[in-house]
């Protein structure tokens, strides 16, 4: 009685575990954006909003907190077409302040992916420039995967940015 109970019981986790692999379809895409960020001056698109009490915040001190709305394009030129905005907060995590955790959300404002976000999470050091995608919204629904980023200029308080967007959407069939 045992043994056919437990035969039955695999049997029936056999057949869920088929059904619910063949529920979806998995789709890749590798994207690739330029971030322009500016931390002074007229279009300045990062600000510092909180700090430690009696330190002087900075963007390399322990504990101080920012917030972004730099600019996307399609190639590393200020200049080239605008495709969205690189939005999030990030703080100094570390206490040499090597180490910026952030919560980012890419949106997408022109082109094939318009009105559509991914969301990442993660941390920025010297040693360490890739961060997880852990979400996303229309076209990037089911969104998971990771991005790297590479500092690609720093001229005075201006930034380019190169990000691989690596996109997993693992989508359900209705």
């Amino acid at each position: 009685m045992a043994k056919s109970l437990a035969i039955a019981s695999l049997q029936i986790l056999s057949l869920l575990l088929a059904a619910s692999l063949a529920q979806s379809r998995i789709v890749s895409k590798h994207l690739t954006v330029y971030e322009h960020e500016i931390r002074s001056g007229d279009g300045q698109t990062v600000f510092i909003v909180a700090g430690l009490p009696n330190v002087t915040w900075a963007f390399n001190q322990f504990g101080t907190v920012f917030v972004a709305d730099n600019i996307l394009t399609r190639s590393a030129s200020i200049k080239s077409q605008v495709v969205g905005r690189l939005r999030g907060i990030g703080a100094v995590a570390s206490l040499d302040g090597t180490t910026i955790e952030t919560l980012v959300s890419i949106h997408f404002t022109s082109g094939e992916y318009s009105g559509s976000t991914v969301e990442l999470k993660g941390i920025g050091s010297q040693d360490v420039n890739e961060m997880a995608i852990v979400g996303g919204t229309k076209q990037f629904r089911y969104a998971t995967g990771y991005a790297n980023f590479e500092m690609l200029r720093v001229v005075g308080d201006f930034i380019t940015a190169k990000w691989d967007l690596y996109i997993r959407l693992d989508i359900p069939d209705d």
